[in-house]
């Protein structure tokens, strides 16, 4: 009943939203700011503006809608929407996703063309701290190892900003030259709201949803920073992804194509994921991107798509990055963070030019026995064994998968990809 009345919610924000739209258009020069009554965020997933239902205060200038903590939340075909908060937003502890941060702390919304955030953020300079990026395949301990960067002296650990990568939905609107200028932006706005926030910061670890978005940065100078690939276990990543079967409730599993999947547009999860990531691996074969695609077309269910289809895939973009010396990328494993949290982070220090005190150390042991996912609603679904009627064809699928991309090795317990961190 709470998932149907929270639905519900969401839809009449949306409408209510909508109709401000036609009413308050975008003006040249000027800017919205509107006051929010209600916010109705989902238990997983990106909080949106559409999950936010309010009222149109004033239109005033950009200087005044940028000053302050100003967060983006997310990005259109014209416009930057931000949200203006109250509290700290860089605490894990309170909060392991940024996302849902600035959402539950936010008390304006506020929104201005792409060209006016543009033109600000490139004329501020760029701030002199260090980046980290930590990439992953989903379920393999990613948030806790943000959790234990922070521990370190003068880091900030951002778990899952969904702005950065926000731009990719919207690439072909924009075209190269502004989604690469965009996504340039909004990695220098985060640095330079962490700069105005946390003075003292020398490290910021950004934690993306995904390895997927690697795709998004091909062509960006965020290769010029370090970055670690996190996984796990196949078998152990397979059985772990079922909690997602029960977030969205003791249901049957969703099939494609279905009257639920196409009213809540889950294909379009798959085209901007899972293809994205089938269409990276034709750029380094064409011939293995054509077969896992024929995978893609038989296989009738949602979750099965992304977890037996898309995660492979990132095993091997990742193979094939690791061969670029120009990448500075290193691979870790959550059984060998388990086991060793110490050797793992000093190895982990080493990549990034750094070595970790004694106290420093100590925080990180203390960060790692701590459930990095508390106040969210994956934390109390850890806790349990699910079974999963879909885990036999899933397992059967990643397996045809790696058999495809040379990566049969894989599916043996204990394998590591190359450039792994060795405990």
């Amino acid at each position: 009943m709470s998932v149907v009345i929270g639905y519900t919610l969401k839809q009449i924000g949306a409408f209510i939203n909508s109709i401000y739209r036609l009413i308050y258009t975008i003006k040249e020069n000027e800017m919205h700011v509107w006051g929010i009554l209600f916010k109705c965020r989902p238990p997983l997933g990106t909080s949106r503006e559409e999950n936010m239902i309010k009222y149109h205060k004033a239109i005033c200038s950009a200087s005044e809608v940028l000053k302050g903590r100003q967060y983006i939340l997310n990005l259109t075909e014209s416009q930057v929407v931000l949200v203006e908060c109250k509290n700290d937003v860089y605490n894990l502890e309170r909060h392991p996703f940024f996302i849902h941060a600035i959402f539950d702390e936010a008390v304006w919304l506020k929104s201005l063309r792409i060209d006016d955030f543009l033109t600000y953020v490139e004329s501020l300079e760029y701030p002199n701290i260090e980046v980290l990026f930590l990439w992953s395949i989903g379920r393999c301990g990613s948030t806790m190892l943000a959790a234990c960067f922070e521990a370190l002296d003068g880091c900030v650990s951002i778990s899952e900003p969904a702005d950065i990568f926000e731009a990719w939905i919207y690439r072909k609107e924009y075209g190269s030259e502004l989604y690469q200028r965009l996504l340039e932006a909004t990695l220098k706005y985060h640095l330079y709201q962490v700069r105005l926030q946390k003075p003292h910061t020398k490290l910021v670890l950004i934690k993306p949803f995904s390895f997927t978005f690697w795709y998004a940065t091909q062509s960006n100078n965020i290769q010029r920073f370090h970055h670690i690939f996190m996984y796990r276990d196949l078998d152990s990543y397979l059985e772990s992804s079922a909690i997602f079967t029960k977030v969205f409730g003791k249901v049957r599993p969703l099939k494609r194509f279905s009257f639920i999947a196409n009213a809540v547009d889950f294909e379009r999860i798959i085209d901007e994921g899972v293809k994205s990531l089938i269409n990276a691996v034709a750029l380094f074969s064409q011939s293995k991107a054509n077969l896992i695609m024929e995978e893609l077309e038989k296989e009738m269910y949602f979750s099965n798509c992304m977890t037996a289809i898309g995660t492979p895939t990132l095993y091997y973009i990742y193979t094939q990055l690791e061969k670029l010396d120009k990448i500075n990328l290193i691979s870790v494993r959550y059984e060998d963070v388990q086991a060793d949290i110490v050797s793992v982070f000093q190895q982990l220090l080493t990549h990034i030019n750094r070595t970790p005190s004694d106290e420093e150390l100590q925080r990180v042991i203390s960060s790692k026995s701590k459930d990095s996912q508390a106040n969210t609603t994956l934390s109390s679904f850890n806790k349990t064994k699910l079974y999963d009627p879909l885990m036999p064809r899933r397992h059967e699928l990643a397996c045809n998968v790696l058999k495809i991309l040379d990566l049969e090795y894989m599916t043996e317990k204990g394998a590591k990809l190359p450039k792994t961190i060795v405990v």
